[in-house]
């Protein structure tokens, strides 16, 4: 495992109630933002770890501790996997409509 990772880990507490900003461990860590805090998180995930974030306060990260927690996670994901899938759709028909640029061609006479 990484520096980064290992950083970030030794910063997350188990349970919901001690959830930490994103951007409050990249400081922690001396970054500028908390955009590789977040990379690292998906990594960490695809590790193994059960890396949650919470939208509700507390908001931030945090290792789920118990099924619950789990739980209410994974409804926040499918949530933006729905939420998401509407605005691909929409995004979509938007698209369609956009001039051709072959028909930006004028017509000479």
């Amino acid at each position: 495992m990484n520096e980064l990772k290992l950083a970030i880990l030794n910063q997350l507490s188990k349970g919901r109630n001690k959830a930490i900003k994103g951007n409050l461990i990249a400081k922690r860590l001396g970054l500028r933002n908390d955009r590789g805090i977040r990379l690292a998180i998906r990594e960490l995930i695809r590790d193994g770890i059960p890396v949650a974030s919470s939208v509700k306060p507390p908001l931030g990260f945090f290792i789920a501790e118990t099924k619950e927690e789990a739980e209410e996670y994974k409804a926040v994901l499918k949530g933006r996997l729905v939420e998401d899938a509407y605005r691909r759709r929409d995004f979509k028909r938007a698209a369609r409509k956009l001039i051709r640029p072959e028909q930006l061609v004028l017509i000479r006479a």
